[in-house]
């Protein structure tokens, strides 16, 4: 990989990536440092990528992995960290910033399969592969998650 199309690939992917690893972390410093880990993968990486929706799927793979590991090493360690307040001072609308902290309230499982399935715009099989879960479990977290988020933004504000 050439170092222009590397920075191209952090410019276009880092916020998307960002909020996958903060979907599972709930941790702005995990988060980041999730992030520094994904692209250390990416600039060592030897494969060759058929187009950038490869690049991106594969940089969405390490990151969900990436995740996943500090957590379990968390998890290992008895080492819980302490969780950041959400910085939302980017975000402009009222309503955006109730549905992320309703999002962000969700319990892991359910919050990753919404980020996934809204933000990332992927289908439920991808996200099954994604996650090494069966697609009905996908549909099952979508479905809980969908309901906690109605009942928390109310009827008005809730769209499917």
């Amino acid at each position: 990989m050439t170092e222009s199309k590397f920075n191209e690939c952090v410019r276009t992917q880092s916020k998307r990536l960002y909020l996958i690893a903060l979907s599972f972390t709930k941790n702005q410093a995990d988060a980041e440092d999730i992030l520094q880990n994904v692209y250390l993968k990416l600039w060592n990486c030897k494969k060759e990528f058929e187009s950038d929706e490869h690049i991106a799927k594969w940089l969405t793979k390490v990151c969900v992995n990436e995740s996943k590991d500090l957590l379990r090493l968390h998890f290992r360690k008895r080492n819980v960290p302490l969780e950041d307040a959400l910085n939302l001072s980017h975000i402009d609308d009222t309503q955006d910033i109730d549905l992320i902290k309703a999002v962000m309230s969700l319990p892991k499982n359910q919050r990753t399969v919404i980020h996934l399935f809204y933000f990332e715009d992927l289908q439920i099989n991808e996200i099954a592969t994604l996650l090494n879960i069966k697609e009905s479990a996908v549909k099952t977290r979508l479905s809980r998650a969908r309901q906690k988020l109605k009942a928390k933004l109310g009827d008005d504000d809730y769209e499917e």
